[in-house]
């Protein structure tokens, strides 16, 4: 029995196969609906589809774009006097806050007190000669009234230019002094507004003069935020009008700080043809220069918006309606998103919207509505519009 297992294993195995392949046929024939009229033929090549209603509803936008905290302008310190450094203030190194009028180093004044004391001299000098002058002027007068009473003395006998020079020379010392003295008072450099060290490696010892920079600083007041902003973010938010904006700053240790828009760019950039708007803020103190934070604004009110199904949408601004039995595109302006919503400017909506485009839709294409379901209106919950 065993060898005749072995000499025909190959011949069961085959007569298996064939019977399992018949088997399948056989269901599968069983299974099949019937395809012999006209009808099902159609209902293969039939497209159905879902259309909803669009809810109407106002709408206001929140649109939350990324910006970078910079300074209007950067302020490079420069001293006005040549000297060498015998002071730094404590204050002044990079990243340190400096108030006004606070001293950031200070120069030698050594020379410019005696350049004081020259011109203060020179002067006395000069008043001395004037005293001379008009007195020996004032003899001459008295001995020429004597002489020759009917005629006027001569200028020159009455010292007339020379005491004219003598007051010029006063002048021109008491010029000398205030710029002496100008020059004194700043070898004493000092803060001129409230500001933060951006760099500086000054130290005492070093000799600076009155035309290479010795550090750089910005102004607190100046800090804003530039926000690049594409061409629909700009439609969203319409005009400038001061509009309150929320900051998060990750560095400022609070939620949120209240801003406003202070000023669009005058031009895009160059680079990525985007805008800027720049952000103003009451507390400029809590942002960082170069932090990168997020800025949420309200943007214009929409009362005349739809929500649809996101999956509706096929691209970023097109969807599909149904038309007299047929697909018809619409292009749609987007104004945001709420949860798994588009909301978009009103259209016309013809029969409805499909709520989920089929893979071959194309304008004219014919369709079959499985059905109508009405889109309830959703509240607007202020989701940030990118």
């Amino acid at each position: 029995m065993n060898d005749f297992v072995e000499r025909h294993a190959g011949a069961l195995q085959l007569a298996f196969v064939v019977g399992v392949v018949g088997l399948a046929l056989l269901l599968s024939s069983s299974l099949r609906p019937d395809s012999s009229g006209p009808s099902s033929v159609a209902r293969s090549n039939e497209t159905v589809v879902t259309i909803v209603t669009p809810a109407a509803a106002p709408f206001r936008p929140i649109i939350e774009l990324n910006g970078v905290v910079q300074a209007r302008t950067i302020t490079r310190i420069v001293p006005q006097v040549s000297g060498r450094v015998v002071k730094v203030g404590a204050t002044f190194r990079p990243g340190a806050s400096v108030a006004k009028g606070n001293v950031l180093f200070v120069i030698d004044p050594s020379d410019y007190k005696l350049a004081v004391e020259r011109t203060l001299a020179e002067i006395a000098i000069a008043r001395s000669d004037l005293a001379r002058l008009e007195a020996e002027a004032a003899a001459e007068r008295e001995i020429w009234q004597g002489q020759f009473p009917d005629r006027q003395i001569p200028d020159l006998i009455a010292r007339v230019p020379q005491i004219a020079a003598a007051k010029a020379r006063i002048q021109s010392g008491e010029a000398a002094r205030q710029a002496a003295e100008l020059s004194l008072g700043r070898t004493t450099v000092r803060a001129p507004f409230d500001a933060r060290i951006l760099d500086t490696q000054l130290d005492v010892g070093q000799v600076v003069s009155g035309s290479a920079a010795v550090g750089s600083m910005f102004s607190i007041d100046s800090l804003e935020i530039a926000v690049p902003v594409s061409a629909d973010q700009r439609k969203l938010i319409g005009p400038l009008g001061g509009q309150r904006v929320s900051i998060v700053a990750p560095s400022s240790g609070q939620p949120v700080i209240e801003g406003k828009l202070a000023r669009a760019a005058a031009a895009l950039d160059e680079r990525t043809r985007l805008g800027t708007l720049y952000v103003a803020t009451d507390k400029p103190e809590l942002l960082t220069a170069g932090e990168f934070v997020t800025v949420r604004i309200d943007g214009e009110d929409a009362p005349d918006s739809y929500r649809v199904p996101a999956a509706a949408l096929t691209s970023r601004d097109r969807l599909w309606v149904v038309e007299d039995g047929r697909l018809a595109g619409r292009t749609v302006e987007v104004l945001g998103r709420e949860a798994d919503m588009a909301v978009v400017r009103v259209f016309d909506e013809a029969s409805g919207v499909v709520a989920i485009p089929p893979a071959n839709a194309r304008d004219g294409l014919e369709v079959s509505i499985r059905s109508a379901d009405g889109l309830a209106s959703a509240d607007n919950d202020s989701s940030p519009s990118n």
